[in-house]
Protein backbone atom coordinates (compact mmCIF):
# COMPACT_ATOMS: atom_id res chain seq x y z
CA UNK A 1 0.00 0.00 0.00
CA UNK A 2 1.40 3.07 -1.39
CA UNK A 3 -0.26 5.60 1.76
CA UNK A 4 1.33 3.40 4.17
CA UNK A 5 4.65 3.10 2.50
CA UNK A 6 4.72 7.36 3.05
CA UNK A 7 3.04 7.39 6.17
CA UNK A 8 6.00 4.66 7.62
CA UNK A 9 8.50 7.06 5.37
CA UNK A 10 7.81 10.11 7.11
CA UNK A 11 7.28 9.35 10.77
CA UNK A 12 10.54 7.67 10.43
CA UNK A 13 12.21 10.81 9.47
CA UNK A 14 10.15 12.84 11.81
CA UNK A 15 12.09 10.56 14.13
CA UNK A 16 15.07 11.08 12.87
CA UNK A 17 14.99 14.71 12.88
CA UNK A 18 13.91 14.58 16.56
CA UNK A 19 17.15 12.70 17.39
CA UNK A 20 19.21 15.06 15.83
CA UNK A 21 17.42 17.70 17.95
CA UNK A 22 18.51 15.54 21.11
CA UNK A 23 22.38 15.19 20.10
CA UNK A 24 21.94 11.72 18.48
CA UNK A 25 24.47 10.58 17.07
CA UNK A 26 27.02 11.92 18.59
CA UNK A 27 31.01 11.43 18.75
CA UNK A 28 30.58 10.03 22.55
CA UNK A 29 27.23 7.94 21.55
CA UNK A 30 26.08 5.84 18.39
CA UNK A 31 23.91 3.89 20.28
CA UNK A 32 20.24 4.91 21.08
CA UNK A 33 16.85 4.22 20.14
CA UNK A 34 15.40 5.69 16.74
CA UNK A 35 11.99 4.63 16.77
CA UNK A 36 9.89 3.78 19.87
CA UNK A 37 6.64 2.34 19.05
CA UNK A 38 3.79 5.20 20.02
CA UNK A 39 6.09 7.04 20.75
CA UNK A 40 7.14 7.87 17.54
CA UNK A 41 3.60 7.49 16.05
CA UNK A 42 4.86 3.70 14.52
CA UNK A 43 3.01 1.09 17.42
CA UNK A 44 4.28 -2.13 16.98
CA UNK A 45 7.58 -0.95 15.49
CA UNK A 46 11.22 -0.52 17.69
CA UNK A 47 14.31 0.68 15.90
CA UNK A 48 17.83 0.74 17.44
CA UNK A 49 20.56 1.68 16.29
CA UNK A 50 23.71 0.59 16.99
CA UNK A 51 27.04 2.03 15.04
CA UNK A 52 26.09 1.19 11.45
CA UNK A 53 23.62 -1.75 12.33
CA UNK A 54 20.15 -0.89 12.71
CA UNK A 55 18.15 -3.50 14.47
CA UNK A 56 14.26 -4.10 14.23
CA UNK A 57 11.96 -5.68 16.07
CA UNK A 58 8.17 -5.75 15.05
CA UNK A 59 5.54 -6.38 18.07
CA UNK A 60 2.12 -6.05 15.95
CA UNK A 61 0.70 -8.06 13.33
CA UNK A 62 0.22 -4.79 11.78
CA UNK A 63 3.42 -3.86 11.60
CA UNK A 64 5.51 -7.22 11.10
CA UNK A 65 2.98 -7.17 7.49
CA UNK A 66 4.74 -4.03 6.87
CA UNK A 67 7.92 -4.87 6.80
CA UNK A 68 8.97 -4.31 3.51
CA UNK A 69 8.08 -0.56 3.77
CA UNK A 70 9.88 -0.42 6.55
CA UNK A 71 13.15 -1.38 5.67
CA UNK A 72 12.89 0.65 2.58
CA UNK A 73 12.25 3.55 4.38
CA UNK A 74 15.20 2.63 6.70
CA UNK A 75 17.28 2.30 3.68
CA UNK A 76 16.41 5.84 2.11
CA UNK A 77 17.62 7.81 5.21
CA UNK A 78 20.06 10.12 4.08
CA UNK A 79 22.39 7.97 6.43
CA UNK A 80 20.85 4.62 6.10
CA UNK A 81 22.42 1.49 8.10
CA UNK A 82 25.02 -0.57 6.13
CA UNK A 83 23.65 -3.83 8.10
CA UNK A 84 19.36 -4.29 8.78
CA UNK A 85 18.70 -7.18 11.43
CA UNK A 86 15.77 -8.37 12.24
CA UNK A 87 15.23 -9.33 15.86
CA UNK A 88 13.14 -12.18 17.33
CA UNK A 89 9.72 -10.74 19.38
CA UNK A 90 9.61 -13.11 21.55
CA UNK A 91 6.32 -13.74 23.22
CA UNK A 92 4.67 -10.46 21.17
CA UNK A 93 4.89 -12.52 18.46
CA UNK A 94 3.10 -15.62 19.56
CA UNK A 95 0.73 -12.98 21.41
CA UNK A 96 -0.05 -11.33 17.84
CA UNK A 97 0.14 -15.06 15.89
CA UNK A 98 2.90 -14.25 14.11
CA UNK A 99 6.53 -16.44 13.56
CA UNK A 100 9.02 -14.19 14.32
CA UNK A 101 12.54 -15.18 14.31
CA UNK A 102 16.44 -13.12 14.24
CA UNK A 103 17.55 -12.58 10.58
CA UNK A 104 19.76 -10.39 8.66
CA UNK A 105 17.45 -8.27 6.77
CA UNK A 106 20.55 -5.91 4.74
CA UNK A 107 24.10 -7.12 4.70
CA UNK A 108 26.18 -10.22 5.81
CA UNK A 109 26.68 -12.10 8.93
CA UNK A 110 30.94 -10.77 8.84
CA UNK A 111 29.79 -7.46 9.56
CA UNK A 112 28.07 -8.78 12.73
CA UNK A 113 30.31 -11.30 13.28
CA UNK A 114 32.25 -9.56 16.34
CA UNK A 115 28.94 -7.67 17.45
CA UNK A 116 28.02 -4.54 16.14
CA UNK A 117 30.32 -1.63 17.22
CA UNK A 118 29.00 1.37 18.98
CA UNK A 119 29.54 3.72 21.16
CA UNK A 120 28.04 4.71 24.67
CA UNK A 121 29.39 8.19 26.85
CA UNK A 122 32.43 7.68 26.07
CA UNK A 123 32.75 3.66 25.72
CA UNK A 124 33.06 1.15 23.14
CA UNK A 125 30.94 -0.94 23.00
CA UNK A 126 29.64 -4.76 21.45
CA UNK A 127 26.61 -5.20 21.15
CA UNK A 128 25.14 -8.72 20.87
CA UNK A 129 22.40 -7.93 18.08
CA UNK A 130 21.31 -11.92 16.94
CA UNK A 131 21.69 -13.40 20.22
CA UNK A 132 21.30 -10.71 23.41
CA UNK A 133 17.96 -9.93 25.29
CA UNK A 134 15.61 -7.26 23.38
CA UNK A 135 17.54 -5.85 20.85
CA UNK A 136 21.01 -6.89 22.26
CA UNK A 137 21.38 -3.78 24.62
CA UNK A 138 19.08 -1.68 26.82
CA UNK A 139 18.92 1.58 25.87
CA UNK A 140 16.49 3.29 27.84
CA UNK A 141 19.20 2.96 31.00
CA UNK A 142 22.08 4.96 29.15
CA UNK A 143 21.41 8.06 30.96
CA UNK A 144 20.83 6.82 34.38
CA UNK A 145 24.40 4.97 33.39
CA UNK A 146 26.27 7.74 32.85
CA UNK A 147 24.55 9.66 35.69
CA UNK A 148 25.29 7.08 38.45
CA UNK A 149 29.20 6.82 36.84
CA UNK A 150 29.64 10.21 37.58
CA UNK A 151 29.03 9.63 41.35
CA UNK A 152 31.55 6.59 41.38
CA UNK A 153 34.75 8.36 41.67
CA UNK A 154 37.60 6.16 44.05
CA UNK A 155 34.07 3.80 44.61
CA UNK A 156 34.07 -0.18 45.07
CA UNK A 157 31.34 -0.89 42.75
CA UNK A 158 28.93 -3.73 42.43
CA UNK A 159 26.09 -4.15 39.34
CA UNK A 160 23.85 -6.59 40.06
CA UNK A 161 22.05 -8.32 37.16
CA UNK A 162 24.72 -6.40 34.86
CA UNK A 163 23.88 -8.08 31.38
CA UNK A 164 27.05 -6.80 29.43
CA UNK A 165 28.29 -4.50 32.25
CA UNK A 166 26.34 -1.00 31.21
CA UNK A 167 26.55 0.49 34.81
CA UNK A 168 29.66 -1.07 35.91
CA UNK A 169 31.52 0.11 32.87
CA UNK A 170 30.40 3.59 32.96
CA UNK A 171 31.28 3.04 37.11
CA UNK A 172 35.05 2.56 36.43
CA UNK A 173 35.11 4.94 33.31
CA UNK A 174 33.70 7.68 36.35
CA UNK A 175 36.72 6.54 38.15
CA UNK A 176 35.57 3.49 40.04
CA UNK A 177 38.50 1.81 42.08
CA UNK A 178 36.88 -1.86 41.28
CA UNK A 179 33.79 -3.11 39.53
CA UNK A 180 31.87 -6.42 40.07
CA UNK A 181 29.20 -7.72 37.61
CA UNK A 182 27.02 -10.70 38.56
CA UNK A 183 24.79 -11.92 36.29
CA UNK A 184 23.37 -15.51 35.35
CA UNK A 185 24.51 -15.51 32.13
CA UNK A 186 28.18 -16.19 31.14
CA UNK A 187 27.95 -14.96 27.49
CA UNK A 188 26.30 -12.15 29.21
CA UNK A 189 29.72 -11.48 31.51
CA UNK A 190 31.84 -12.67 28.80
CA UNK A 191 30.82 -9.44 26.85
CA UNK A 192 31.32 -7.15 29.88
CA UNK A 193 35.13 -8.61 30.55
CA UNK A 194 35.58 -7.65 26.52
CA UNK A 195 33.86 -4.54 26.71
CA UNK A 196 35.95 -3.75 29.35
CA UNK A 197 39.34 -4.90 27.96
CA UNK A 198 38.26 -2.50 24.95
CA UNK A 199 38.69 0.59 26.89
CA UNK A 200 41.36 -0.19 29.17
CA UNK A 201 38.81 -0.07 31.91
CA UNK A 202 39.14 -2.45 34.92
CA UNK A 203 39.92 -4.12 37.01
CA UNK A 204 36.11 -5.62 36.39
CA UNK A 205 35.36 -9.12 38.43
CA UNK A 206 32.46 -11.38 36.79
CA UNK A 207 30.51 -13.59 39.10
CA UNK A 208 27.69 -16.17 37.49
CA UNK A 209 25.58 -16.31 40.04
CA UNK A 210 21.91 -16.04 40.93
CA UNK A 211 21.40 -12.63 42.05
CA UNK A 212 19.51 -13.60 45.71
CA UNK A 213 21.64 -16.21 45.65
CA UNK A 214 25.14 -13.99 45.63
CA UNK A 215 23.45 -10.96 47.90
CA UNK A 216 22.77 -13.66 50.12
CA UNK A 217 26.34 -14.76 50.53
CA UNK A 218 27.69 -10.78 49.96
CA UNK A 219 30.10 -9.45 52.96
CA UNK A 220 27.65 -6.44 54.79
CA UNK A 221 28.61 -2.97 54.14
CA UNK A 222 31.49 -3.74 51.28
CA UNK A 223 30.55 -1.65 48.65
CA UNK A 224 30.08 2.36 48.42
CA UNK A 225 27.68 1.90 44.95
CA UNK A 226 25.83 -0.96 43.88
CA UNK A 227 22.92 -1.13 41.25
CA UNK A 228 20.13 -3.78 41.03
CA UNK A 229 18.68 -3.58 37.49
CA UNK A 230 16.36 -6.70 37.89
CA UNK A 231 14.43 -8.24 34.41
CA UNK A 232 10.37 -8.09 34.89
CA UNK A 233 9.23 -9.63 37.81
CA UNK A 234 5.38 -8.76 36.74
CA UNK A 235 4.99 -10.01 33.47
CA UNK A 236 0.60 -9.87 34.41
CA UNK A 237 -1.66 -7.97 36.83
CA UNK A 238 -2.00 -11.76 38.46
CA UNK A 239 1.48 -11.34 39.52
CA UNK A 240 1.83 -7.83 41.15
CA UNK A 241 1.50 -9.06 44.70
CA UNK A 242 4.91 -11.64 44.32
CA UNK A 243 6.99 -9.26 42.44
CA UNK A 244 6.85 -6.48 44.95
CA UNK A 245 7.74 -9.01 47.06
CA UNK A 246 10.39 -10.29 45.06
CA UNK A 247 11.82 -6.56 44.66
CA UNK A 248 11.63 -5.85 48.39
CA UNK A 249 13.87 -8.88 49.32
CA UNK A 250 16.19 -7.89 46.49
CA UNK A 251 16.65 -4.70 47.85
CA UNK A 252 16.57 -5.12 51.07
CA UNK A 253 19.51 -7.57 50.72
CA UNK A 254 21.54 -5.31 48.45
CA UNK A 255 20.88 -2.55 51.19
CA UNK A 256 23.10 -4.62 53.52
CA UNK A 257 25.78 -4.53 50.94
CA UNK A 258 25.93 -0.55 51.12
CA UNK A 259 28.17 1.34 53.21
CA UNK A 260 27.02 3.94 55.44
CA UNK A 261 26.91 7.03 53.16
CA UNK A 262 27.09 5.12 50.05
CA UNK A 263 24.56 4.72 47.30
CA UNK A 264 22.19 2.14 46.04
CA UNK A 265 20.55 2.66 42.03
CA UNK A 266 17.30 0.38 42.60
CA UNK A 267 15.13 0.15 38.58
CA UNK A 268 11.99 -1.60 37.75
CA UNK A 269 10.90 -2.13 34.39
CA UNK A 270 7.84 -4.22 35.32
CA UNK A 271 5.01 -1.01 33.91
CA UNK A 272 2.64 -2.55 36.28
CA UNK A 273 4.48 -1.48 38.91
CA UNK A 274 3.59 2.30 39.68
CA UNK A 275 6.35 4.15 41.15
CA UNK A 276 4.59 5.41 44.14
CA UNK A 277 4.69 1.37 44.71
CA UNK A 278 7.99 1.36 44.03
CA UNK A 279 9.06 3.43 46.39
CA UNK A 280 6.83 2.15 49.14
CA UNK A 281 8.58 -0.84 48.68
CA UNK A 282 11.92 0.92 49.02
CA UNK A 283 11.10 2.07 51.99
CA UNK A 284 9.81 -1.42 53.18
CA UNK A 285 12.92 -2.72 51.94
CA UNK A 286 14.97 -0.38 53.99
CA UNK A 287 13.19 -1.24 56.74
CA UNK A 288 13.60 -4.58 56.71
CA UNK A 289 17.47 -3.85 56.71
CA UNK A 290 17.53 -1.51 59.33
CA UNK A 291 18.82 1.03 57.19
CA UNK A 292 17.84 4.88 56.52
CA UNK A 293 17.42 5.87 52.84
CA UNK A 294 16.96 8.71 51.36
CA UNK A 295 16.08 9.70 47.44
CA UNK A 296 18.87 11.61 45.72
CA UNK A 297 17.13 11.13 42.35
CA UNK A 298 14.95 9.61 40.46
CA UNK A 299 14.31 9.32 36.97
CA UNK A 300 12.86 7.27 34.03
CA UNK A 301 13.67 6.07 30.45
CA UNK A 302 16.11 8.34 27.93
CA UNK A 303 14.94 11.27 25.50
CA UNK A 304 15.18 8.69 23.15
CA UNK A 305 12.11 6.91 24.37
CA UNK A 306 9.45 9.07 23.65
CA UNK A 307 6.17 7.96 25.20
CA UNK A 308 2.40 10.19 23.87
CA UNK A 309 0.88 12.35 26.42
CA UNK A 310 -1.73 10.15 28.75
CA UNK A 311 -0.15 6.80 27.91
CA UNK A 312 1.47 5.99 31.56
CA UNK A 313 2.11 2.40 30.17
CA UNK A 314 4.94 3.67 27.97
CA UNK A 315 6.84 5.07 31.09
CA UNK A 316 7.46 1.82 32.44
CA UNK A 317 11.11 2.57 33.68
CA UNK A 318 11.56 3.80 37.31
CA UNK A 319 15.30 4.44 38.17
CA UNK A 320 15.71 5.70 41.92
CA UNK A 321 19.24 6.56 43.55
CA UNK A 322 19.34 6.43 47.22
CA UNK A 323 21.54 7.46 49.88
CA UNK A 324 22.45 5.10 52.42
CA UNK A 325 22.43 5.26 55.91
Amino acid sequence: DLMVAALLSRRLRDAVTLRQRLGLPSDETTAYRLVNSEGDGLPGLVIDIFGSVAAVQFTTLGMKRNEAAVFAALQQLPNPPTTIVETAAGSFAQVEGFASAGRIVVGTEEQIAQGALCKEGGVQLSVDVRGGQKTGMFLDQRDNRRLLGSFCKGARMLDVYSYAGGFALQALRGGAASATCVDISPRALTLAQENAQRNNLGPLETVESDAFRFLEAAAPLHYDVVAVDPPKFARAQKDLPAALKGYQRLNALALNTVKRGGLLASCSCSQLVDEESFERMLAAAANDAGRRVTIIHRSSQGPDHPVPPGFSEGRYLKFLLLGVF
